[in-house]
């Protein structure tokens, strides 16, 4: 099964779904009060069968799910608790049809149909009401994973960097997503994916920010944009702030710019906002001005030409090679400067 997670149905609560059972029951009908409650204790438990094995049904094997898809439904619901509450309707189905057909034997018997039939109810609602945290938290869940983004089989080009470097405004600018942006310090919390025409259709992917850390220190927001990085990339544009009005030097961003590297995915690096500084031993552009958007663009198509042109073997050292090293060039007091005349720009 497809991961469809915006075709996932909305999960009533305990009550919600009480209420729709016997709401349905009661008008039911019978030509005796015995085969009236018969009739009644069949429409529970088709009604509550069914909505059961909807939901159920309609979430895939997560097991079977490719990696990134995996992954991210686990850092954003968890896959164990959705295996266990989806486990617990399960259980609530079972339960339910064990006390219904309990309930047709003894009404068949001779026990009085009223009796019965309330006692059912009861033992229904208790059940019903055991699972009540599982589906508020399966609802929650689906609303959550309608977030994930869904790619197609277009090349991906993933945009990495610090928090505030001009990662969204460089998208926004390339592609048909729109990211929120804001013209101070904001940080992505979600991926958002905008379709591009470099010589065709590319998948352009605007993560959270990251920030140079351990695995293990990163928020469920970084882990997304990592994930990204793994098992989507077909390239990376690496997006450096050498003024770093973004609030992290151009050291930190070097040192998580080497540790994105590792990834051995071809990596572009590029400085944003030249418009604000005069650094150019890296393509530099301005989603402003719109300053050498172009020249990044067509590193970018021929990275994408590469990998279509040869899945196999390395495409990530011929950009490099067109890009000087950034740590070469890099020397304290000329970005104290740089720093100086962005701040003074704003």
């Amino acid at each position: 099964m497809e991961f469809e997670p915006r075709k996932l149905p909305t999960v009533l609560t305990a009550d919600e779904l009480l209420d729709k059972a016997f709401g349905r029951a009661s008008k039911v009908t019978g030509r005796s009060r015995r085969e009236k409650t018969l009739n009644k204790l069949a429409t529970v438990s088709n009604v509550l069968s069914d909505y059961f094995k909807k939901i159920i049904s309609a979430h895939p094997s997560y097991s079977t799910l490719p990696d990134f898809y995996r992954e991210m439904v686990d850092i954003v619901v968890g896959l164990a608790t959705l295996r266990k509450s989806l486990a617990a309707l399960k259980w609530a189905d079972g339960m339910i049809q064990k006390i219904i057909s309990k309930s047709v034997r003894e009404v068949k018997g001779g026990k009085e149909p009223d009796k019965v039939l309330k006692a059912a109810y009861g033992r229904i609602a208790s059940v019903v009401k055991q699972i009540d945290d599982e589906l508020r938290f399966l609802n929650e869940a689906k609303r959550k994973m309608q977030t994930i983004p869904i790619f197609g089989d277009e090349p991906v080009v993933v945009v990495a960097g610090y928090p505030n470097v001009g990662k969204s405004s460089f998208v926004a600018r390339i592609s048909t997503v729109k990211p929120e942006i804001a013209t101070y310090p904001f940080t992505t919390r979600e991926v958002y994916v905008g379709i591009a025409e470099l010589d065709g259709r590319v998948q352009v992917v605007d993560t959270p920010g990251l920030l140079d850390r351990p695995i293990h220190k990163r928020n469920p927001i970084e882990r997304r944009a990592i994930l990204c990085l793994k098992h989507l990339a077909d390239c990376i544009l690496f997006i450096i702030d050498p003024t770093e009005t973004c609030g992290y030097t151009l050291e930190s961003q070097l040192s998580l710019l080497e540790e994105v590297k590792i990834l051995g995915k071809p990596v572009i690096a590029a400085y944003s906002k030249a418009d604000m500084h005069s650094k150019r031993d890296l393509p530099a552009f301005s989603s402003v001005t719109g300053e050498g958007i172009d020249d990044v663009l067509e590193l970018i198509k021929e990275v994408i030409s590469k990998k279509l042109g040869d899945k196999v073997g390395g495409n990530r050292g011929d950009v490099e090679e067109r890009q000087t090293s950034v740590r070469s060039s890099y020397h304290p007091e000329k970005n104290s400067k740089a720093k100086k005349t962005a701040e003074e720009a704003h």
